[in-house]
Parts: C-alpha cells; structure tokens; sequence
C-alpha cells in the first residue's frame, strides 16, 4: 500500500502511515486484510488473460475468500462516462459480501467508515485489499484516472453496490489527497505524476 490516512468523524487528517508492515497492521486492527503480488506487465486483453498471468497470485487470493466472481476495471484519462462512473463510486456504498481488489496498474483511493471516523487508503500497482461485507466505503482514480484492478467477490452478486444514505464529511479525492501527502513528505506533485 502506498499510503493509509486516518481521518476522525469531522474528517480531520490524522496519523499517516507509509511503511508496508504498519499499514497491514492497522487494516488489520479494521478487520481488513492487505498485501502485495509482482505485478506482471504483459497482461493481454481481457478477463482470462489477465486471469491467467496473475493465476498463481489468484490462487493465494482464494486462501483469503472464496471467490466466486471476478470482474476487470480498466480506466484511462479522458473514458467518457467517468463523470457518471466517478459519482456512482463515490457514493458511500456497502456490498453483500467481502471484496477484494487487485490493482494490476495505477493508482485509486479508498475511503472507508469505521467506529472511529474513516481511513483513506492510496492503493498502487500490486496491492491487494480486502474489504469486508458490509464496510461502508467509497472508492475514487481521480479527476483523470489511470488504473486497472481486478474485484473478487465471494458471491456472483456481490459486485452489486448498496447505498448507505449516510452524510460524512468531505474528505480529500485521490488528486488532493496525493497533494496533501505529498506535502508532508516535502516532496513536489511532479514526482508522483
């Protein structure tokens, strides 16, 4: 993981953690599992293809949830129903059943709620996350995004979102919580892009 920001109920930015290991153990302390797989270039187009190079890291991923369905995110700059795509994820959402998400290129940005407010998760090529059944969360890739993940579900209807309805606070989007990151590492937003 690139980077997890936890935020109180009012949406404050909080402790920021950059390290791999204490990362994994916070997601943890959530109830969420973390991790890392190589992350293969050669993809190829489609579900299978990538279903294929990535078979054995799969396999492991199936010690973690029974999965029974997996669908392929691909997003580049300028798709044009991202606007449309970006308001649906956004939206703070549960699923039925637990997810996980493989980022096999780009980056994308997590919030999710918990008892004592939310975490924003950066995730990057090679990460994996699983989140739970029922975690309220949203997900975002930016005003331009540039990624290609993978969902596993433990259900063939698990890909299907449901609404919270509930009001949190405005937390950063991928684009200034990137800026904000990297201003407290003294570093500029050129070296990220």
């Amino acid at each position: 993981m690139a980077a997890l920001v936890h935020f109180d109920k009012r949406g404050r930015w909080g402790e920021t953690l950059v390290c791999e290991h204490r990362i994994a153990g916070a997601l943890a302390a959530l109830g969420l599992r973390s991790g890392r797989v190589p992350v293969h270039e050669d993809l190829g187009e489609g579900l299978e293809a990538v279903c294929n190079v990535y078979a054995a890291e799969l396999a492991d991923l199936q010690r973690v949830l029974d999965v029974r369905s997996i669908d392929r995110i691909t997003l580049r700059p300028g798709h044009f129903d991202w606007p449309r795509l970006r308001r649906s994820f956004l939206t703070e959402h549960t699923h039925a059943e637990a997810e996980i998400r493989l980022f096999l290129s780009g980056t994308g940005l997590f919030h999710l709620r918990h008892a004592d407010g939310f975490v924003g998760l950066l995730c990057e090529a090679g990460d994996w996350v699983s989140v739970p059944a029922g975690m309220a969360h949203t997900f975002d890739g930016g005003e331009q995004p540039d990624f290609d993940a993978l969902r596993l579900f433990g259900s063939s209807e698990g890909w299907v979102a449901r609404p919270t309805g509930a009001r949190g606070p405005r937390l950063p989007l991928l684009d200034d919580f990137a800026v904000q990151l990297l201003s407290l590492s003294g570093q500029a937003l050129d070296e990220w892009e």
